[in-house]
């Protein structure tokens, strides 16, 4: 920093006009901070004109123009998930780059985009994130992401507890659901109509979040246009858990025609339109306006759940609407097309979608409890990431603690030091040296507090696995780095409907001093192995995002004292997977970051018997063998609302012969440690600030609405709620659930060593098998 010659008098004339040596330095030094802000001021108007490295920075090329990207399914997205970002130009995007969940800086890397793969795939960390498109020539779009606000007035943010509803065709109706033009109140229900086949998603990715695709007759136009990665992407996105709702009446045939993967997804022997009897519908809605006869889909009545039973013009009794298994995911058929002249005049049809559909399209509203709640998290995902954040060797300090230590330290340089130097030694002047050691002093003391807590890092018997556990049962040492540490929660589906697998997983790394990583997420191969082949990577992302979901973990958006890292996004061209590769991290001293990962793989599974339901009973029975090759604990096998408790070690290829053998039990009654009285029963409550039992909140989030949903946690389920399988539990499914004591998957921190660290791990399996009904 230098002055130039015209301020040299100017400066002169000053000094000589303050005599003083204080007032002449103070002076000095204002002028000395007002030119080192001009200074800092030029300097950052100077980088501005620089290329582009930061999300502030722009490069000459930039343009703030934030029509030439669609942004998620017509405008609408989700903070904290995956969201597809596309150039209106069909210009390919090299790269995008935001803000995590945690206001730090990524870049993601886009894969080698085609005619038939023209998305690129980003997470926006919260509302109005910024973002900044880099196309293959060079082109820097910057823009933000829109903002929270009316979904039904354009572009916007969804919140988590509004639905989200994309309609391929017309929405019938369901994008003025709870809107009030009187009360000027908006829709309550976030609608994205889709009239072109551009306006979809390549990938699964892109749906996620939403929460019902609307399929009817009128969007056969936008089906025939849709291409083959769009068309693989919706049956993936269904399989994995999403639900569909297929309105299929006199147009039936023509949807067939026009999409046939359509028809895969319904089991149906044959395509047959009736003309059905509309007074079910009618009794069903308690209408008051008749229905003419229509024209409808005659549905399989031996298979699915049936959600509304009516009769056809002979007589006969057809279901009307009804409820089946796709994968992981719901498809919902109603014989009828409900987009029709009759159906649209019909004051009721609004009622007949909201009783079907149920919880699906109805928005959160204030929790019971939630008053009285003393945590600031309203949802699953902040109790299991403030359980995830909790580190053994992080020595934590409580409020009286430090206030204690402020306190002592006020006194040390304040009372005490005047009595002890002034009135006892008469000194006053070496206040000038006890007062920095006093300091000093107190600053070694909350250093070495602040050190990790000594633990033999010692993992516990359910970590150990089987094959290397030493038969006295002691706990196995860990060599790992006492200043890292690693919680997991870990999920493994298996699905024997689709012959698929996935593992998902949840992770939180803590480092006690700032280190640059490189985190890989992969599938143990010791387990891998043996259960199925997979893949060397998964699909691995930020986890959390700012609000009170996650209890507002994220002070502010435009946080730039970290580096920033990039995640490369790779396709696999086999099997459509995406894999991503996380690179230079930050992490913090002293702090921690979540991940998210998912990986899948195709299982190994032996031949099983077939499990049979009783007759007019909702029992099972049969035998029941072991599918995988591993040993599967604490296992129970869940069938709609009832449990079969297995043996405390299911080990692998074992048999059970006879279900009857087994101790039955309410399924929700174990979910919520109901115990039944002698003349009443008494329910364990849930607490939502537990944060000690990973095992309890894991259980919890697996079959939420098994366990009695918002009425028993008094918290939400949103971010997570693809991980909860209640619904698949149904006539003709059935879930086998257990603990495994072998990881699902290992973390590399670094490029050139696996660590094996210390921490909480809960490994869940769940694989769905199929039930037979009896015999007529």
């Amino acid at each position: 920093m230098f002055i130039s010659s015209d301020w040299s008098p100017k400066l002169k004339s000053a000094a000589e006009a303050h005599p003083y040596p204080l007032g002449r330095v103070l002076f000095f030094l204002l002028v000395l901070i007002t030119l080192t802000g001009m200074t800092s001021t030029g300097g950052a108007q100077l980088n501005a004109t620089e290329p582009a490295t930061s999300v502030q920075g722009q490069s000459p090329r930039t343009m703030e123009s934030s029509n030439r990207l669609a942004i998620g399914i017509n405008g609408l997205y989700r903070a904290g998930h995956w969201t597809a970002v596309r150039h209106l130009n069909h210009q390919k995007i090299h790269s995008i780059r935001t803000r995590d969940g945690d206001g730090m800086e990524v870049t993601y890397d886009q894969p080698p985009q085609s005619k038939d793969h023209p998305w690129a795939y980003v997470i926006p960390g919260s509302e109005a994130a910024p973002l900044i498109a880099k196309t293959q020539s060079g082109e820097m779009i910057s823009t933000r992401f829109p903002e929270k606000g009316s979904p039904s007035h354009g572009p916007a943010m969804i919140p988590l507890s509004m639905p989200w509803v994309v309609a391929i065709g017309d929405p019938l109706g369901l994008e003025r659901l709870g809107a009030n033009e009187l009360l000027n109140r908006d829709s309550s229900i976030a609608v994205s109509t889709i009239n072109s086949a551009d306006a979809l998603p390549d990938s699964e990715l892109g749906y996620d979040g939403v929460d019902l695709v609307l399929i009817g007759g009128s969007g056969t136009k936008v089906l025939h246009g849709m291409s083959t990665s769009q068309q693989r992407a919706l049956i993936r996105w269904i399989h994995a858990g999403g639900r569909v709702l297929m309105t299929l009446g006199e147009s039936s045939t023509a949807l067939f025609q026009e999409a046939a993967w359509i028809k895969a997804l319904i089991p149906l022997v044959e395509v047959r339109v009736e003309e059905l009897d509309p007074s079910s519908i009618e009794t069903f809605t308690s209408s008051q306006t008749p229905l003419k006869a229509f024209d409808g889909l005659r549905l399989p009545s031996e298979s699915g759940n049936t959600l509304l039973l009516g009769r056809t013009s002979r007589r006969e009794n057809t279901p009307i609407a009804k409820k089946f298994n796709a994968g992981l995911g719901e498809v919902i058929a109603i014989s009828a097309d409900l987009e029709n002249s009759m159906f649209s005049n019909w004051p009721e049809r609004t009622d007949l979608l909201t009783q079907i559909l149920g919880s699906i399209i109805q928005p959160d509203t204030e929790l019971s409890g939630s008053k009285k709640r003393s945590t600031a998290y309203n949802d699953l995902a902040g109790q299991l990431r403030t359980t995830l954040d909790q580190f053994e060797i992080k020595n934590g300090f409580s409020f009286s603690f430090l206030s204690v230590t402020i306190l002592l330290f006020l006194a040390v340089i304040g009372p005490l030091d005047f009595l002890l130097l002034n009135r006892l030694l008469g000194k006053p002047l070496l206040g000038w040296l006890t007062f920095p050691l006093a300091a000093i002093a107190f600053s070694v003391f909350l250093a070495y507090q602040s050190l990790p807590v000594a633990s033999d890092h010692s993992l516990k018997v359910s970590e150990v696995d089987l094959a290397t556990r030493p038969e006295d049962g002691h706990e196995i040492m860990n060599t790992a780095d006492s200043t890292v540490q690693w919680n997991r929660l870990e999920v493994i589906d298996i699905d024997t409907t689709t012959t698929s697998g996935r593992v998902k997983s949840i992770h939180y790394v803590y480092c006690h001093d700032a280190q640059l990583t490189n985190p890989s997420i992969v599938g143990h191969p010791k387990l891998l192995e043996k259960i199925g082949q997979s893949h060397n990577a998964g699909l691995t992302s930020p986890f959390g995002s700012p609000g009170p979901s996650f209890g507002g973990i994220q002070i502010g958006i435009e946080d730039s004292r970290l580096p920033p890292y990039s995640i490369a996004i790779e396709q696999d061209q086999d099997t459509g997977n995406h894999l991503s590769t996380v690179t230079a991290v930050p992490i913090a001293s002293r702090s921690s970051k979540g991940l998210m990962s998912e990986i899948q793989f195709t299982p190994k599974t032996i031949s099983l018997d077939p499990i049979t339901r009783r007759p007019g009973s909702e029992l099972l029975q049969g035998t029941l063998k072991n599918p995988l090759n591993i040993d599967i604990l604490d296992g129970m096998l869940i069938y709609r609302n009832w449990i079969y408790l297995l043996p405390t070690r299911f080990p692998a290829g074992s048999q059970i012969e006879s279900l009857d053998s087994l101790r039955q039990k309410n399924f929700r009654w174990q979910l919520s440690r109901q115990k039944a009285l002698e003349s009443s029963s008494e329910t364990e409550a849930w607490d939502p600030a537990e944060t000690k039992k990973l095992n309890r909140i894991g259980e919890i989030i697996l079959f939420h609405e098994a366990a009695g949903g918002t009425r028993y946690t008094t918290l939400k389920n949103g971010p997570l709620a693809d991980l909860d399988l209640s619904h698949v539990l149904s006539d003709d499914r059935c879930i086998l659930l257990g603990h495994l004591a072998q990881p699902a998957t290992e973390l590399n921190l670094h490029d050139d060593f696996n660590t094996e660290l210390p921490g909480i791990r809960e490994t869940f399996l769940r694989v769905v098998l199929t039930v037979e009904s009896p015999p007529r």
